[in-house]
Formats: C-alpha cells, sequence, structure tokens
C-alpha cells in the first residue's frame, strides 16, 4: 500500500464514528443490564462502524449473563387459506395471492430483509433458539432462551412476553415503530390478532398451519408520549439506547389503546391493517 492510500484509509477511518465493545460494556454497567432478559430491538447503523461487529454487542451482554430476543420474521411462507375459509377484520381484502410459498424450518436461517443486520446475526449465532412460528417468529440466546421460545405457540403469538416479568425492552437507534411488544399490549386491550395460514417443513413432512400475527406497527410512535417517564437512557458509543421495564410498556400502552383506540392508526388513512385492528377492539373482551 502506498503511503498516499494509507493516508486516505486513515482518514476514512477517522471520519467514520465509532462504537467499541468496550462502550458497549460501559452502558450494560450503566443500565445494570446484567442477568437481564433483554427484547432487543435495534439497527446496527446507529452504531456508527461497530468494530467487530455484531459479536461485539452480543458477546458482552451473553458474558453479563442475559437472554438476549429479537424478532426473526419470515414471510415467505405464508400461503392461500383452504378453500371456503373467511374471517372479518384480518387486515385482508380481496382475493389470496400466495400460490408459491416458501416452508418454514427452524433450522433455517431465513430472515427477512428488513429485520436488520443485528437480528440476522443472532439468528446466525452458534447457540441461537428459535421459536416455531413460521411468520412471526424469534430467536433467543442466553440462559433462558430455550424457555422464551418454547413459550410461543402458532396462536399465542406473544406468550413470551409473559415469561420473565423483569424482562426489559431495549431500544438501539430505533423507534416504538420497532417494537413488538406493543402488539401485545394491543391484545390485551381487546384487539383480535390476525389469522393466517403457512406452510412449515418438519420431520413428518410439509404442512399448512393457521396461525395468528401482529398488525400495523406504523403508527405506534404516537404512544411515545405515554411512556416517556418509564425510559432510562444512555449512549453505547454512538448508539442511543432505550430501555424500558416490560411489564410497564405493554401495560401503559394498553391504557392509552383502551383509552383511545385510534391512537395506534399509522399515517396511512387507508391502512386496512390499522383500520380492522382498531375496529376488532369493540368485539373482542380484553
Amino acid at each position: 500500500m502506498s503511503q498516499s492510500d494509507s493516508q486516505t484509509l486513515e482518514t476514512s477511518s477517522a471520519s467514520v464514528s465509532c462504537t467499541t465493545q468496550e462502550d458497549i460494556q460501559t452502558a450494560i454497567e450503566q443500565l445494570q443490564l446484567a442477568g437481564k432478559t433483554l427484547f432487543l430491538h435495534g439497527a446496527i447503523k446507529s452504531f456508527g462502524h461497530l468494530v467487530g461487529g455484531p459479536d461485539s454487542l452480543f458477546t458482552p451482554l451473553l458474558q453479563a449473563g442475559c437472554t438476549l430476543v429479537m424478532p426473526s420474521f419470515t414471510y415467505g411462507p405464508i400461503c392461500n387459506p383452504p378453500d371456503g375459509w373467511h374471517l372479518d377484520n384480518i387486515g385482508h381484502r380481496g382475493p389470496w395471492l400466495f400460490d408459491q410459498p416458501m416452508p418454514y424450518s427452524v433450522s433455517a436461517n431465513t430472515i427477512e430483509k428488513d429485520m436488520g443486520a443485528l437480528a440476522k446475526a443472532l439468528l446466525h449465532h452458534p447457540e441461537r433458539r428459535r421459536s416455531s412460528h413460521p411468520i412471526n417468529s424469534f430467536t433467543a440466546v442466553g440462559p433462558r432462551a430455550k424457555e422464551i421460545v418454547n413459550a410461543q405457540t402458532y396462536q399465542n403469538v406473544y406468550g413470551l412476553y409473559q415469561v420473565d416479568e423483569e424482562a426489559l425492552v431495549v431500544t438501539m437507534g430505533v423507534g416504538l415503530t420497532s417494537v413488538t411488544p406493543i402488539h401485545f399490549a394491543e391484545q390485551l386491550a381487546g384487539r383480535a390478532l390476525f389469522q393466517r395460514w403457512a406452510q412449515i417443513h418438519t420431520a413428518e413432512g410439509q404442512h399448512e398451519v393457521q396461525v395468528a400475527i401482529g398488525s400495523c406497527s406504523n403508527g405506534f410512535e404516537r404512544l411515545a408520549p405515554a411512556i416517556k417517564d418509564l425510559a432510562q437512557q444512555t449512549k453505547a458509543g454512538q448508539s442511543v439506547w432505550h430501555v424500558y421495564p416490560l411489564a410497564q410498556l405493554v401495560a401503559r400502552c394498553q391504557q392509552q389503546i383502551v383509552n383511545q383506540p385510534n391512537i395506534t392508526h399509522c399515517p396511512d388513512d387507508s391502512c386496512i391493517r390499522c383500520q380492522d385492528a382498531i375496529a376488532s377492539q369493540s368485539t373482542v373482551t380484553p
């Protein structure tokens, strides 16, 4: 490498803000995360350059005895429902056009791109456990990983949020539109979960299953004022973290949705998913 190339590389590296493993360790101590179950929602770009990649985030958290949980959703397995099957208020209109599903397997590392690089990295962790839900699966690593993922079933999609009363929700450079537990608050507020069909692959072969899923999350930022006081905040290097007690976050959002059902409606006035979720609230008893 020439001297000019070396100088260019040094200048380029200096211009990128970095986050190190030591920064992560400092944040863990400041927020007292050791030993906790953490439902993580984050964007790797929020760290600037994360030195060492996702392992620099996961390793110190796991060394601190944390259990890490992230969504690892897959939409490829969605298939057409059986002939004649119909339900109202499920966020869908018109014909079903899922004619070429890709069967889901717990052992596979398939994940939607919009889940992000951190969720993908956790899914590839050698000690990861993944839940069996073919559309809204979660991946976990750590002491309580098996217990957490086993609490989710095809219909009790948010059962994993009921395992650990002291669990925390951690956002890393993302907003509330990424916070999946708010869907659980919707359910507790009396909303019916949407129903879908998906194809799965098991030792017995391929077959179709009916599963519950959540609704649109693009309006969740409107809940921010109601939960602001629950959050601890710090910076892990370049990434701004907010930490919420899971049980209190869910309870506060549930109450807001009960009091003001339209609060979760996304900016799209014509959103069918928002319309159906809100409409179902008046017909389901919490």
